[in-house]
């Protein structure tokens, strides 16, 4: 099975479900933040992929499958 940035995203909320729960460590909520910063930043890359397919005349997936294997 193939991850995708909606998978990766999904594993974050977990995550941060935890946190708000009380039950990660200050160390993994530091990883946290950084694992954050990294899927926003996925995000908006997706969305430039996202255009530049439609301007090229490709049909464009939804969002969260692009594949990030």
């Amino acid at each position: 099975m193939k991850n995708t940035t909606a998978k990766i995203r999904k594993t974050l909320a977990d995550a941060l479900e935890k946190a708000s729960k009380g039950e990660l460590s200050i160390e993994d909520g530091r990883n946290l933040i950084g694992l954050a910063n990294q899927i926003s930043n996925s995000m908006a890359v997706e969305v430039k992929v996202m255009t530049m397919q439609q301007r090229a005349g490709h049909a464009v997936q939804k969002f969260g499958c692009l594949e990030v294997d």
